[in-house]
């Protein structure tokens, strides 16, 4: 198959040639890869690989070969959307995973996790759920960037004690 569409496609060329008339065979562990293909169905095996992953929050995600809901947002709500999916976000527990502080409480008092921030603080919760959040609609957004105006205004906070 694959030999077919370079002779049709492809111009008289050196890698042509090694293609349709291979040099011979120094080692019988050495195959041309080309003579053995088979079409793949990628979706498929993405849907497939999706399905029996363990991924956090999998269940947000119908079907992983389409955009997902706010795809077409700004860089930096897209890029925290996907961090509240699979919850590796700035929140307190993420932080001092990554030892960048001593504490992963909330000013609320609890462990803050991204699911906390998005279900359960008092501070924060979004009506609605994760779920709510992952579609995308109008009301989650405005929340995200409430969000990310007051992480905005942290980040400043944290960078002018660190400067101390």
């Amino acid at each position: 198959m694959l030999v077919s569409v370079f002779k049709k496609k492809l111009p008289a060329s050196v890698i042509q040639s090694d293609i349709l008339s291979p040099p011979l065979l120094r080692l019988t562990s050495r195959k041309q890869f080309w003579l053995d293909l088979q079409p793949a169905d990628i979706k498929s095996r993405w849907r497939h690989n999706w399905k029996s992953a363990p991924v956090v929050n999998s269940h947000l995600v119908c079907d992983p070969t389409i955009r997902q809901p706010g795809f077409d947002r700004p860089r930096q709500q897209w890029s925290v959307l996907n961090r509240f999916g699979t919850e590796q976000g700035h929140c307190g527990a993420c932080r001092r995973k990554w030892r960048l502080t001593d504490t992963d409480l909330c000013p609320c008092g609890e462990t803050q996790t991204m699911s906390h921030i998005v279900e359960s603080c008092p501070l924060t919760k979004l009506n609605g759920d994760l779920s709510r959040l992952h579609s995308a609609d109008e009301d989650a957004v405005s929340w995200l960037d409430s969000c990310l105006i007051k992480r905005i205004r942290e980040e400043e906070v944290w960078m002018t004690f660190s400067d101390l």
